[in-house]
């Protein structure tokens, strides 16, 4: 049964606040301890190679290999690319956040030399033990894991890569100045950052729309959405949920979010620090409704598979053309030499 939100569906009653009160370390490491944690007893393994069908993901890419060789592996394409454009073979690279290191694996198998340093300490075990178990050694640089905050940690580095970090704090510019300092002469800060400032409630609308149709058809893992929406005075309350979602970046049961420093800054900050500091090599778009829709589905594999594909070229279409609205960039700068 879908849940309505109250609202009379004005762009300006839903105030969301993007500033978290504080840049807990403890409380933040803590939620992606718990996090990780429950993802690997599911089965989780952070491996694009290796990944296998995991149903504890309801709505995340996560859940299924084909699901996240369409998404993430672009993302790692991407930076891959403007290596290739902009450094060199072999380069050091400081993976700040990394997680349980699905990023940080991909470049050691294209030969460069990475550091990847988490504040938590259970992911940083399960990114260890991924990597020891990894198969593809040929062309293999070198992956070490640290459990290090990024203020605490010390280096020098061909490229700094932040993949979804800046906006957990509450300064971007001190964040930003410290990757400063790690990179070696013209060195290259690499980012993909959420910028839900930019997201309207029209694309919403089409989300609202997107996931009705696919409920109708039995695509949906909320059977009965299409059938709450048959009713035009029920669409406004869900696309105000569905945007509410987008922004925050929680769905409509989920309490804490990602974690508390979630969202502390916003695109439109980060970006303005990112063009003061470095030189500007590379700004793309990026994806706009995607990334909570494609968990979402459910179907015969083939079946899924193309509905991913097609709503995936749908999402780049519009966001290219001006339809849609993104809902974060990506950006290459360079030390200013």
């Amino acid at each position: 049964m879908c849940v309505i939100i109250k609202s009379n569906f004005k762009t300006t009653d839903l105030k969301i606040s993007i500033l978290s009160t504080s840049d807990d370390l403890e409380k933040e490491a803590k939620a992606f301890d718990e996090r990780i944690e429950e993802r690997t007893k599911a089965g989780f393994i952070p491996d694009v190679r290796r990944a296998v069908k995991c149903e504890y993901f309801y709505k995340s890419f996560f859940r299924d290999p084909y699901l996240i060789k369409l998404f993430l592996q672009e993302e790692i394409n991407y930076f891959l690319e403007m290596l290739k454009k902009y450094s060199y073979p072999g380069a050091r690279i400081l993976d700040v956040g990394c997680g349980s290191g699905y990023i940080s694996l991909e470049l050691a198998r294209s030969g460069y030399h990475v550091t990847g340093i988490d504040i938590s300490s259970k992911v940083i075990d399960v990114a260890k033990k991924t990597l020891e178990s990894n198969p593809f050694k040929d062309g293999f640089g070198s992956l070490k894991y640290h459990v290090s905050s990024f203020d605490e940690f010390d280096g020098k580095f061909d490229m700094v890569l932040f993949r979804g970090v800046i906006h957990h704090i509450r300064n971007p510019e001190k964040v930003i100045l410290g990757a400063l300092d790690m990179l070696n002469p013209a060195g290259l800060l690499m980012c993909i950052e959420p910028s839900h400032e930019r997201w309207r409630k029209q694309d919403a609308a089409q989300v609202a729309l997107v996931r009705s149709l696919l409920s109708i058809t039995g695509n949906w893992y909320e059977a009965s959405l299409g059938e709450d929406l048959l009713e035009q005075e029920n669409f406004p309350e869900y696309i105000h949920e569905v945007y509410t979602e987008y922004v925050s970046e929680r769905d409509k049961d989920e309490k804490n979010g990602q974690s508390p420093n979630d969202n502390s800054s916003n695109g439109r900050q980060i970006l303005e620090v990112l063009r003061k500091h470095f030189d500007e090599l590379d700004y793309t778009l990026g994806v706009s409704f995607i990334y909570r829709v494609l968990g979402g589905l459910r179907g015969e594999d083939n079946q899924i598979q193309k509905i991913a594909s097609l709503l995936t070229t749908y999402d780049k279409f519009c966001v290219e053309n001006g339809f849609m609205e993104p809902n974060g960039f990506y950006f290459v700068g360079q030390k200013n030499s």
